[in-house]
């Protein structure tokens, strides 16, 4: 297993786990009928902007398996949200379901509190879906849910959960 920065290249492997990760994380969370509806196409479009044009400080890692398939990502960057009091923000974790609970999680999010540390970040911030296992990694983490909104999803209102960390020292994620 493998961590390193994404380049564009990894464009279609990232999208692959976006994808197939939102329908096997969020079911039963979300609608069958929403998730049906998360295509290859429409992740690989969203990858092809986020790289054409990041966010402030945007980074990606990608996490590959020893046949170098990419297995997961993460991302993150400035902060989006306005409301908190936080520095960066991790926008996105994901792992396909076959490779979750192995460590490779807490690797890619380590890449990223580092990356982000070294340019001068010293909080970091995360919007988790509520009953999302992914809770309880980021507690592990020494993640605290500082806040929570309202957010819509196809047709569903549901609530998200900010996790919040005071300190990037990724040493003791």
């Amino acid at each position: 297993m493998n961590i390193r920065k994404a380049k564009a290249a990894d464009i279609e492997g990232i999208a692959f786990v976006h994808a197939e990760s939102w329908k096997t994380t969020y079911r039963g969370l979300i609608s069958d009928e929403y998730l049906g509806r998360i295509t290859l196409e429409a992740r690989r479009t969203l990858w092809n902007r986020n790289f054409a044009a990041p966010h402030k400080d945007e980074i990606v890692y990608v996490a590959e398996d020893t046949n170098g398939r990419i297995i997961g990502f993460a991302s993150g960057g400035a902060c989006r949200e306005t409301d908190l009091n936080y520095e960066a923000e991790l926008y996105a974790i994901y792992l396909l379901q076959e490779h979750q609970s192995c460590g490779i999680g807490k690797q890619l999010l380590c890449s990223v509190t580092s990356d982000l540390s070294a340019r001068q970040y010293r909080s970091l911030m995360a919007w988790v879906l509520e009953g999302n296992p992914a809770l309880l990694f980021y507690q592990k983490a020494g993640g605290i849910a500082v806040a929570s909104k309202d957010i819509q999803i196809g047709n569903e209102k549901l609530r998200e959960i900010a996790v919040g960390w005071h300190s990037l020292d990724y040493n003791n994620l």
